[in-house]
């Protein structure tokens, strides 16, 4: 037996469509086509889409004619247009329901309905979970680069002559980190606002195939994109998807991902 292979970490960011959302054998379903009593189920339960199992199969469906909004439902045929496979990416997938503008998608095997996949299962643990480890892997990645290649000195100097308030507070806190004792660098002291500062004042430090990396530098801001998504995912209790826009962050962030990572690759 190999042991070492206990030792080894290796992550995979893998989740699909079926993972995020609801099967077939969980959900709620109504079993008649009484517009009254769907309104009233999918009122209560705040569901944008509610099934019509009949006989065992599953054809049509009431949705809201708008996501969150319960004063009229469309009574639909399931049709290719409403379905996806199940095992989708959740890459693809919210890149699907961006360029689309669809709020759900029946989920297939393309011989049965097996569940359902709708903006409201975005709030779900695994998308938490999944969105942590990309922002995790682009902190660490990119820090990674610019402390290759950019000399801790030059950085403290840079930030000293600052008059940007939060460079002036890494310094500060690393400074009073060497009082202690740790044995730490600058680069442990910094936040995702400070990569892309750092990015962006020390893109000509680095070799030529990574300066391209500089055109995401604006995103680590305060009111960047990246800062906006991060910090739904470090609370939780509160709703990712909130708002129809929240979509496309998600989308242009997973996007910027792909993109970084064959950057750094």
């Amino acid at each position: 037996m190999d042991i070492r292979k206990y030792f080894d970490y290796n992550p995979i960011l893998d989740l699909t469509a079926a993972q995020i959302g609801i099967n077939k054998w969980d959900w709620f379903s109504i079993n008649n086509e009484n517009e009254t009593e769907a309104l009233e189920l999918m009122k209560k339960n705040r569901f944008d889409v509610l099934p019509i199992s009949q006989n065992g199969k599953i054809l049509k469906y009431f949705s809201t004619r708008e996501w969150n909004i319960y004063n009229n439902l469309n009574l639909t045929k399931i049709g290719e247009g409403d379905t996806i496979y199940y095992r989708l990416s959740f890459i693809d997938l919210v890149r699907k329901f961006n360029k689309e503008e669809r709020h759900f998608y029946f989920l297939t095997n393309y011989q049965e309905i097996l569940g359902l996949v709708s903006y409201v299962n975005l709030n779900c643990q695994a998308v938490y979970n999944y969105l942590y480890e990309v922002f995790a892997d682009i902190e660490q990645s990119i820090v990674y680069l610019l402390k290759k290649h950019i000399e801790q000195n030059d950085i403290i100097k840079e930030f000293k002559k600052s008059n940007d308030k939060h460079l002036e507070a890494v310094v500060r806190n690393f400074d009073e980190s060497l009082k202690t004792g740790s044995d730490n660098s600058i680069f442990e002291h910094m936040y995702l606002q400070t990569i892309g500062i750092t990015l962006n004042k020390f893109v000509n430090t680095l070799p030529v195939e990574f300066k391209i990396l500089n055109k995401f530098s604006s995103k680590f801001s305060a009111n960047g994109l990246y800062s906006q998504l991060r910090n739904k995912v470090m609370h939780p209790v509160r709703p990712i998807l909130n708002e129809k826009e929240t979509m496309q962050k998600i989308d242009e962030l997973l996007k910027d991902y792909l993109e970084i990572k064959e950057i750094l690759r």
